[in-house]
């Protein structure tokens, strides 16, 4: 008989962010354990977490769109620019963002908000990086423009497919 593992997840946004002043995509990196033990499978002992710590967490660096998880009552907007703001930086306003789609995530079937912004320089606040107090420990990395469908395909900088989603569209749009 099939066997089926069901994971339930929140609803999620994710933006790709564009600085017109300097031609940049604004992504964000950050570590991820499930991609880190894919990518060292033969050497980590997965099941002795104290283990991983004598390893390199580099395999483990993700690059994406900066994104959030619905976890409150709010609208996905609202929270795509709260998400911005804490990871990135840039603060921006809920007409700013514009709607690229709503993906299905079928593996754990939740719904994700794909926004795209455009930033200036004199909107960065803060030099983001997540809230520590939320585990996170984001890396702010920016990409020129003429470097984003290469990037796409370089199977060295793992991403999730929001991504190509989101860069595919601006490539149609604005390129």
């Amino acid at each position: 008989p099939t066997r089926w593992e069901l994971a339930e997840s929140h609803d999620s946004v994710a933006v790709l962010i564009y600085n017109t002043d300097r031609q940049v995509f604004v992504l964000v990196k950050q570590f991820r354990p499930a991609v880190f033990l894919r990518s060292r499978r033969a050497e980590v002992p997965w099941n002795e977490p104290s283990v991983c710590n004598e390893f390199s967490t580099d395999p483990g660096q993700t690059w994406e769109l900066c994104a959030g998880i619905i976890d409150r009552e709010e609208d996905p907007v609202s929270i795509a620019t709260t998400e911005v703001l804490e990871e990135t930086g840039y603060k921006v306003e809920k007409t700013d963002l514009v709607k690229i789609t709503r993906l299905f995530l079928d593996n754990t079937g939740e719904y994700q908000y794909l926004f795209y912004v455009e930033v200036r320089d004199d909107q960065r606040v803060s030099v983001g990086g997540g809230l520590e107090e939320e585990g996170e420990f984001i890396e702010v990395v920016e990409l020129p423009k003429d470097q984003i469908y290469e990037f796409l395909f370089d199977e060295a900088k793992p991403k999730p497919p929001d991504c190509h989603v989101a860069v595919l569209w601006w490539l149609r749009m604005y390129k």
